[in-house]
């Protein structure tokens, strides 16, 4: 039996309408920050919209939580006619369930491939193996604290922010195996912390020959939440 959405409330996020249960992620200071930055960077599709036309731009979101920054890509895609092929892949079966509804509720269910699984695990079809021109992840990048949440007490939403003992083992294990799905000039926006070591970030990204192209950042308590945009 599915999730019962109606007792959830509907939040409004840059447009698009969201039911998002307790167990899946909100969106948040991180959210916003890539979501602001894809927004702007979209305006600059307005040279090159008619190639993009006439051969679909290929995007690929790593853990959508509730389908947010997907859904809000694809409304502007629809907006600019830009012809794009989606998918998405998420570890939990309430987020994927989560991002099903909203996409409905959104009437862009028939836009959307949100499947379900770790990573890059899912795409195991043909057209869904084939590198993508824009790759997206919001990690859970904050470190593990067995004294506070451990196999005893873990939640569902602990998914969402557990990043590993580091912190970046999850968004290092996404970086390891990016190359395949990732276009020759494809890009990929991804956040992190400023509590977790960075060298070890660059040094993966420079082993897939990938290049750092910006950095923005937000503050927010004791850290600096940093949307890296790269470039193969």
């Amino acid at each position: 039996m599915g999730h019962d959405f109606s007792k959830c409330e509907i939040i409004e996020y840059f447009g698009i309408n969201m039911a998002i249960p307790e167990q899946v992620y909100t969106p948040h200071d991180d959210t916003d920050l890539i979501s602001e930055f894809m927004l702007e960077w979209i305006k600059k599709f307005e040279n090159i919209i008619e190639n993009l036309k006439k051969k679909p731009i290929r995007v690929l979101e790593i853990g959508y939580g509730p389908g947010t920054i997907s859904l809000l890509l694809i409304s502007h895609f629809l907006i600019k006619n830009v012809n794009f092929f989606h998918a998405g892949t998420e570890i939990s079966s309430l987020a994927v369930e989560t991002a099903i509804y909203n996409a409905k509720l959104n009437k862009l269910e028939k836009f959307v491939h949100f499947l379900e699984g770790n990573l890059f695990e899912p795409l195991n079809t043909t057209e869904l193996n084939e590198p993508y021109d824009i790759i997206l992840f919001n990690p859970p990048y904050l470190q593990s604290e067995q004294d506070i949440i451990n196999d005893s007490n873990r939640q569902l939403i602990d998914l969402a922010w557990d990043g590993g003992p580091s912190g970046n083992e999850v968004l290092l294990e996404f970086l390891k195996h990016i190359s395949p799905y990732l276009k020759k000039n494809g890009d990929i926006f991804f956040i992190t912390s400023s509590l977790v070591n960075q060298k070890a970030i660059q040094n993966a990204l420079e082993i897939q020959n990938v290049k750092i192209l910006e950095q923005k950042t937000h503050h927010i308590f004791f850290e600096n939440i940093i949307l890296y945009h790269c470039k193969k």
